[in-house]
C-alpha cells in the first residue's frame, strides 16, 4: 500500500476512509464513481472542512449545483459570495439588497437586516450588515450632511427592523425612520413556486481566492493520481502541487477564463447548458497541465508540474455527469456534439 499522496504518512491505520476524486457534494457517477484509497484520514478530513466546503458553497459552481437539484445539508448564508437584488419594478428601491441562497432547497433566503446609504463620491449605494456597522463612519464629505443623506433599512420583519435600529443607535449611526413596511420582494419570495425558480434577478460577486484554487487543484491532483497511479504523483516533481494543496504552499501558476473546454463544441459567446464536469491532464509547453470546468462556466487551468512531462499515452480527459457513469472525453466539432444529443 502506498503512503498518503499528500502528507506521505505511512501510518496505515489512518486509511479507513476513501477520498472522492470529485467532492461528494457535486454528486456521484454510478458504479464508477472515482475514489482513492491513498489519501489518509487526516488529509481527507482537512480537505472536507477547508477546501471541499468552500468549493461547494462559496463559488458560482457550488451555487449552480443547487439549480441541478444537488443540495447541501445546511442553510447558512454564503460568506465569500455576495448576492444582491438587481434593479426591477418588483424590487423597487430595494435593489442592491444582500441576500443568500438556502443550500437545502436552492431557494433565495429572506434578506438579513441591512443598512443602505448612498456614497456621494462614487454615486453608488453601500450595503452594511449588522456585524459591519462598527466599521462604518458616516461623514458629511462622503455621505452628505444630515437631512440630505439617502439612507434606508432593509429588514424582513418589524421585529428585525426594531432590533437593527437599536443596533444603529448603539453604534452611533443616526437614522430617522420615515415609513415602515415590508419590502415588496419579500412577498415575491414567499410566492416562489416549489421548484425554487424565482423571477427575481440577482447579481453575484465573488473572488476566486487561494482556497478555491487549492480546491480545484486538489480535484486535478486526485484525477491525475486516479489515472496515472500514486507512484506517479508521489514523485518529487509533484511536490509543488502537493504543498499548495495540503500545506498552503506557493500558489501554482494558472489562469481562470471562459475559454471553451472542448474546442469546437462551444465558444465563449455560445455555450451549451451542461450538467457535466470536464477534467483533463495533458502536456503543454514542457509542463504537466490540469484543466477543469464545471457546468460550462469558468475554465480553470493550472501547471501541476513545471519542466516535466508524462508519457503522451497517459494524457487523458473525462466527462463526469452526476448520476451517470463517466465517459472518456474527446474534442469534437459542434455538429458532432449536436448529433450526440439526438435520440437513437
Amino acid at each position: 500500500m502506498p503512503p498518503c499522496i499528500y502528507c506521505k504518512t505511512e501510518n496505515f491505520e489512518k486509511f479507513k476512509g476513501v477520498e472522492h476524486v470529485i467532492p461528494q457534494a457535486f454528486g456521484k457517477f454510478g458504479a464508477k464513481t472515482p475514489t482513492l484509497k491513498c489519501v489518509c484520514d487526516d488529509c481527507n478530513t482537512f480537505f472536507m472542512k477547508e477546501l471541499d466546503q468552500v468549493l461547494a458553497r462559496e463559488t458560482l459552481e457550488g451555487v449552480t449545483r443547487y439549480k441541478k437539484g444537488i443540495y447541501s445539508r445546511e442553510a447558512r448564508p454564503q460568506t465569500k459570495l455576495k448576492f444582491s437584488l438587481a434593479e426591477s419594478p418588483e424590487i423597487g428601491d430595494f435593489h442592491g439588497a444582500m441576500i443568500a441562497v438556502d443550500g437545502t432547497t436552492g431557494k433565495l433566503m429572506s434578506p438579513p437586516a441591512q443598512y443602505k446609504i448612498l456614497n456621494k463620491l462614487t454615486g453608488k449605494y453601500e450595503i452594511y450588515l449588522e456585524h459591519q456597522l462598527k466599521d462604518l463612519k458616516v461623514t458629511d464629505e462622503v455621505y452628505g450632511k444630515p437631512g440630505e443623506r439617502e439612507i434606508g433599512i432593509i429588514a424582513p420583519s418589524s421585529e428585525a427592523l426594531d432590533t437593527f435600529i437599536k443596533k444603529l443607535n448603539e453604534t452611533g449611526i443616526p437614522y430617522k425612520e420615515k415609513e415602515r413596511y415590508q419590502p415588496p420582494f419579500v412577498k415575491a419570495m414567499e410566492r416562489m413556486p416549489d421548484d425554487g425558480v424565482s423571477t427575481l434577478e440577482v447579481t453575484v460577486d465573488g473572488k476566486i481566492d487561494d482556497p478555491v484554487k487549492r480546491a480545484v487543484v486538489k480535484i486535478l491532483f486526485n484525477f491525475a493520481t486516479y489515472n496515472l497511479g500514486p507512484a506517479e504523483t508521489l514523485k518529487n516533481e509533484w511536490d509543488a502541487a502537493r504543498s499548495f494543496i495540503r500545506f498552503t504552499g506557493k500558489t501554482l501558476m494558472g489562469r481562470v477564463s471562459q475559454k471553451p473546454f472542448w474546442d469546437g463544441q462551444e465558444t465563449e459567446t455560445m455555450r451549451f447548458l451542461d450538467d457535466s464536469y470536464n477534467l483533463r491532464i495533458e502536456n503543454q509547453n514542457g509542463n504537466v497541465v490540469g484543466v477543469l470546468q464545471f457546468y460550462n462556466l469558468f475554465t480553470y487551468e493550472f501547471i501541476l508540474v513545471e519542466g516535466y512531462q508524462i508519457p503522451p499515452e497517459h494524457e487523458i480527459a473525462y466527462r463526469f455527469t452526476p448520476g451517470k457513469e463517466p465517459i472518456i472525453g474527446r474534442k469534437m466539432t459542434k455538429l458532432e456534439y449536436l448529433k450526440m444529443q439526438l435520440p437513437e
